[in-house]
């Protein structure tokens, strides 16, 4: 199962919400989440 990278939740792939960064799909609990990733990528990808 995927783990956010900003809040840590961990969810189910298939309600998840997702983004790609430099080829890697991310996945997010809620569009929140994700527009925080897309603020400041290289600061969350590396918590990934």
């Amino acid at each position: 199962m995927p783990v956010d990278p900003v809040c840590g939740i961990e969810m189910d792939e298939s309600l998840a919400v997702s983004y790609d960064y430099e080829d890697k799909k991310y996945f997010f609990c809620c569009n929140g989440c994700r527009r925080i990733f897309k603020k400041k990528p290289k600061k969350w990808a590396k918590k990934a």
